[in-house]
């Protein structure tokens, strides 16, 4: 009988672009041919995640939109005989109760984790943009002292920085998931280069040279810079939180032929003071026998932090923001005055029936 292994791909919390998910999305039937499973779509990973951390209700979800989503995915790694792989990116902040939950499924199964670190600046403002999309007005300076404080000595009395290291102290996080499994089977990918992140979890699937070549990475854009930063001014306007409906006015998916450019105007802020914390993780890791690809100080960044752009380039996507939103508004009133008239007449209908009605009795 074949053996049946999982490769499960987890990543830190809320990452500024889904490198892994995306890429495993776009090449899932060229993998399928290659004899690899691709077991749930980017969707149906978000669902069983939140199902998994009973996060629904955060996301504007019922309990029956995640129900049994999780036990579907296991279903499809069992019907595989062979090679399967998941990407479920956020389910990192899992704790020992909800891992138990997600393992028990595959007690039999080979589990092979695959952790992947990108640079420290690009996670912050991946959680950074999750913390506006819950309706923060927290400034990106602000946010990333914050958390930078909580690590390093300062103040660590805010819920931003535990929020933030709950998903992402690397040792806490390998320790919580690594119990259950043979150590080297444990591997951590540092690198904030997206085709090494995903040559990192191809070496797992173990494809063969020739079609692993043909299956290069997807690098999906970070959020616009400018847009995020619309986006917290909005905030900071309203008495409540922006309907997470809305947040696509603010913060526009971009196609991947934008992804460079996207990725060099992101704001970035100084993370070498972290270097005591991570060389912690990296000897934590070697002691553990788990096997560490690339190397994590290559993540932290020094000198002067940039800045979101400037005022002229938030107004500009404000001001198209504004456009479609117009635009939108115009169609909707129109199905208004539709619906409007189709009440009134059917209005008049109710009433004469209702006339009638009163006569004959």
């Amino acid at each position: 009988m074949a053996r049946r292994r999982l490769v499960w791909h987890l990543g830190l919390p809320h990452a500024a672009r889904p490198v892994i998910p995306a890429t495993l999305e776009h090449h899932a039937d060229a993998l399928g041919e290659a004899g690899v499973r691709v077991v749930a779509t980017r969707d149906e990973a978000g669902l069983a995640t939140h199902e998994l951390l009973r996060t629904h209700r955060d996301a504007d979800l019922a309990r029956r939109d995640v129900e049994g989503r999780w036990a579907r995915i296991c279903d499809r790694v069992w019907e595989h005989r062979g090679t399967s792989v998941v990407s479920t990116p956020d389910l990192g902040a899992a704790d020992k109760d909800q891992l138990r939950l997600a393992l028990d499924p595959l007690i039999g199964v080979e589990v092979h984790l695959v952790l992947t670190l990108d640079a420290f600046s690009a996670q912050l403002y991946g959680a950074w943009l999750a913390e506006l999309r819950r309706g923060s007005g927290t400034g990106w300076e602000k946010y990333a002292a914050r958390v930078l404080a909580h690590a390093t000595g300062g103040a660590r009395e805010h819920r931003q920085g535990e929020d933030y290291w709950a998903g992402h102290e690397l040792g806490s996080l390998v320790a919580r998931w690594a119990w259950t499994l043979h150590h080297d089977r444990v591997h951590v990918v540092a690198d904030r280069d997206p085709a090494r992140q995903w040559a990192g979890v191809v070496r797992e699937l173990r494809l063969d040279e020739e079609v692993a070549a043909r299956l290069p990475v997807r690098v999906p854009s970070y959020a616009d810079p400018a847009g995020v930063a619309v986006l917290r001014r909005v905030n900071r306007q309203l008495d409540a939180p922006l309907a997470r409906a809305s947040t696509g006015l603010f913060v526009p998916d971009a196609s991947d032929a934008r992804a460079d450019a996207e990725a060099a105007a992101m704001p970035t802020v100084a993370t070498d003071t972290l270097a005591p914390l991570v060389e912690r993780w990296r000897t934590t890791l070697e002691a553990g026998g788990y096997d560490l690809q690339g190397d994590l100080l290559g993540l932290l960044e020094s000198g002067e932090p940039t800045t979101l752009p400037s005022a002229r380039d938030q107004l500009a996507v404000a001001v198209d923001a504004l456009g479609d939103a117009l635009g939108d508004n115009t169609t909707l009133r129109a199905r208004v005055s539709v619906l409007e008239t189709e009440v009134e007449r059917l209005d008049r209908k109710r009433r004469k029936w209702k006339r009638r009605a009163t006569r004959d009795e």
